[in-house]
């Protein structure tokens, strides 16, 4: 019992906690053997990340999590936050600030103090701060607010270890209370701000600032009505249609699974095989629906190279800071589907999994938001590789793609537009804080692409195998000729072949297999294009994968998640009628 109590008393708790894009997930990895995905929006955090850091001989729990404002919780990531502070009672809360926008964090810090919490006052970006001429006095501040003020460039690892001594110094001089310093004097909001202010006067000098370079008017670019909308276009074409589409999903997919997997390995494989005694364990390896055939070669030679692709991407785009700018651009567009900017960083997310964006949907405010944007997530936003494959296999047909791209954006535009309608109340105010843009560093752009991979190995290649098993079990049993059997009416409705059958129950287990099975018809030559586009808009409306689908029941409730369900399958198959029945009429193929 001794023993389990001293072990007990060695595991401290930091908490790091401040605004969102200050750099808290940056210290949070430099201090600590953990990665946690960095990104220049809010809503990254959304649950609690914990590693560890040593301090002499002690071991130290260090906890990131999401951003918050203030103590009074708006969001449900905040919810998360406040509440961890209140019952975590943490040995010590590292605030992170960002030092050129100190007078508007102080607030916080002010409250934190007040609430009794032992504290370290982290100032971040201090590079950042001096290009725009402000220069602080750190020293001075650690005097006035009577706390240990560290001043960190995280990024480049600046202050890091100062950080980690002070860390190690407070835990060991077991200050716990340093509560009311400010309370006396200010106790609410407007007078907190106004004492922020004040500080901030005290202790910060101006320099000359740069003048105007490329970066600020790009910035400025980026959220303009018209040409904001021009390099969005630009950010999709080069980024999704040549990077993911023509590059990931077309020569990176060629390399790996028309070279590498099908000549090289699987003949290996098939070599192998022969001294396999039982027809069944050589079924279940080497059948359409086996374990090399389907789940080693659609996980590993199809999807991984697209989600790899669009990994690199998105993290160049998430580390630049344009998602923020993207946010503030289309946030009158988005009012009109009963949303608001900050619902673009969910969907955006979803183009890269649908399961990660559903939980990212808790950081918008209301329920009725959530729900749109979950709906829109399950009902039409293609995960990477779904995306990636169908971007390559309508890419040399460019009215094609050109009438699935339009169709799909007109259902879900229709689809926010007719919700925003029905459900009642009204959209909160939109604000979000805009970091500056940055050009990525190699290093991050890498650490994140890697972990992001990792994920993949982990979470997702074990669905790909269970799926294919699945499959196998289905075939052998006759029950998948049973279900194609029911399936054959619907799709000869549709004016598609009975092969499509087998492709959309794979999209059921996993959008991205669906997609790799539509892959391997158009190679075969089993559709005409115009099969192909409704093919393809039925696909990328179909219901969300199983893992995406226990998501939303978790975050949504059982009804309402059936209710999605219900309304994706029926707009799914609907739509693909409905196009398919104009491509009949109208030739615009």
């Amino acid at each position: 019992m001794n023993t389990g109590k001293s072990a007990k008393k060695k595991d401290g708790v930091i908490l790091l906690v401040g605004r969102p894009n200050v750099g808290k997930s940056v210290i949070f990895n430099r201090i600590t053997d953990s990665y946690a995905v960095v990104s220049n929006y809010p809503g990254t955090t959304v649950d609690i990340t914990s590693g560890k850091l040593r301090c002499n001989k002690r071991i130290l729990r260090v906890k990131d999590t999401p951003g918050i404002y203030s103590l009074t919780p708006f969001t449900q990531e905040e919810k998360v936050t406040v509440s961890l502070l209140k019952e975590q009672k943490a040995d010590l809360v590292l605030h992170v600030v960002d030092a050129k926008n100190l007078d508007k964090m102080l607030s916080l810090t002010f409250q934190l103090m007040e609430a009794g919490h032992p504290l370290v006052l982290v100032v971040n970006m201090l590079d950042e701060a001096r290009e725009v001429g402000l220069v602080l006095n750190l020293k001075k501040l650690e005097e006035i607010l009577k706390i240990p003020v560290i001043g960190t460039v995280s990024i480049k690892g600046q202050g890091i270890e100062q950080l980690k001594k002070i860390i190690c110094k407070e835990l060991n001089s077991n200050k716990r209370n340093q509560k009311t310093v400010f309370k006396s004097s200010y106790p609410g909001e407007l007078q907190r701000q106004r004492a922020a202010r004040e500080v901030v006067k005290e202790v910060s000098s101006s320099q000359k600032k740069r003048p105007q370079i490329l970066g600020d008017r790009l910035s400025l670019l980026t959220m303009h009505p018209f040409w904001g909308l021009c390099f969005l276009a630009l950010v999709l074409y080069y980024g999704l249609y040549k990077f993911v589409g023509m590059f990931g999903a077309g020569a990176l997919v060629d390399f790996m699974d028309g070279y590498l997997y099908q000549q090289l390995v699987m003949p290996w494989l098939i070599r192998q095989g022969h001294c396999i005694p039982f027809f069944w364990l050589e079924q279940f390896l080497y059948a359409e629906y086996g374990l090399f055939n389907l789940g080693l070669r659609y996980s590993m030679a199809v999807v991984l190279p697209i989600v790899t692709s669009f990994f690199i991407f998105f993290s160049v785009v998430e580390d630049s800071g344009y998602l923020p700018r993207l946010a503030m651009l289309l946030d009158r567009l988005f009012k009109k589907f009963g949303l608001n900017g900050r619902s673009v960083i969910p969907l955006i997310l979803g183009l890269g999994c649908g399961t990660m964006a559903v939980m990212a949907a808790r950081t918008l405010e209301t329920k009725r938001e959530r729900f749109i944007c979950v709906l829109l997530l399950a009902l039409g936003i293609p995960c990477s590789a779904q995306l990636g494959l169908i971007l390559s296999i309508l890419a040399g047909q460019p009215r094609a793609l050109a009438v699935w791209a339009v169709s799909l954006l007109l259902i879900l535009g229709m689809t926010g537009y007719l919700l925003d309608k029905i459900l009642p109340g009204t959209n909160p105010h939109f604000y979000m804080e805009i970091p500056p843009l940055r050009i990525p560093h190699g290093k991050a752009l890498f650490n994140k692409t890697f972990a992001r991979i990792k994920w993949y190995m982990k979470e997702v290649i074990p669905l790909f195998f269970l799926v294919s098993v699945i499959m196998w079990v289905g075939a052998m049993s006759g029950l998948l000729d049973y279900v194609i059997l029911l399936l054959a009416p619907l799709l000869r409705v549709m004016n598609l072949p009975e092969e499509m059958a087998p492709i959309f129950i794979l999209g059921f287990f996993r959008r991205d297999y669906g997609a790799a099975g539509l892959y391997d018809l158009v190679k075969i030559g089993t559709l005409s294009t115009s099969q192909l586009v409704a093919a393809s808009l039925t696909l990328s409306l179909f219901l969300p994968c199983i893992a995406q689908f226990i998501m939303v029941i978790k975050e949504q409730g059982l009804f309402r998640g059936m209710v999605i369900l219900v309304s994706v399958l029926f707009a799914a198959f609907g739509a693909g009628y409905l196009l398919s029945r104009i491509l009949n009429i109208v030739p615009l193929l």
